[in-house]
């Protein structure tokens, strides 16, 4: 009985403490109770029709219709057609989550190097907030696809520095080589 008693304060001192820290979340952070009015409904965001030639909008207006910002989660997958159309349009930056030798051997052309896995990364998702990118911007990041992992890691830490607009490029860089996309090698892009 005593051990039953001391488990219900426990998980009674963990419910206080997570409805205080969603009080004093910031309204992009903060997690809607279930029943709350205005739930936003989950789930990828819906594309929409390309804009028509007649239209004017600049890139990044095209870019948030396409792919709205969605700050109720890190990331959002996003298809080949998807990211193909962001790049070609300049409608995103393109963030590659492998290591870096392996960028080197070669990278979407454009894409920065955000290996996950070394040191500097943290650093580096500092720099790019710095660098003033609106967060509501599509940024798209990518990894080696299928089981990897690197690209939805990379997604949490951008969106932990404010950014709600992660989309994740799913089938990653041997879909943009199997598309015969623009590839870049070395260092830089």
């Amino acid at each position: 009985m005593r051990s039953v008693l001391r488990a219900l304060v426990f998980v009674t001192i963990a419910l206080l403490c997570a409805a205080v820290s969603n009080l004093v979340a910031g309204s992009e952070r903060k997690l809607l109770w279930a029943g709350s009015v205005g739930a936003k409904p989950s789930g990828p965001p819906a594309a929409s029709a390309p804009p028509s030639k007649a239209e004017t909008k600049p890139a990044a207006v095209v870019a948030k219709a396409e792919y709205p910002p969605h700050p109720e989660k890190p990331w959002v997958e996003v298809s080949g057609e998807g990211v193909a159309a962001l790049h070609a349009r300049g409608d995103a930056p393109f963030l590659d989550a492998r290591r870096s030798s392996v960028y080197r051997e070669g990278h979407i052309a454009g894409a920065r190097a955000f290996a996950v896995w070394e040191a500097d990364v943290d650093e580096k998702v500092k720099g790019f907030y710095g660098e003033g990118h609106d967060p509501s911007t599509p940024i798209v990041v990518y990894c080696s696809g299928g089981e990897c992992e690197d690209s939805h890691m990379l997604g949490q830490k951008l969106f932990f520095a404010g950014f709600n607009n992660v989309l994740v490029y799913k089938d990653g860089f041997p879909d943009w080589e199997r598309r015969g996309l623009a590839v870049t090698k070395g260092e830089k892009p």
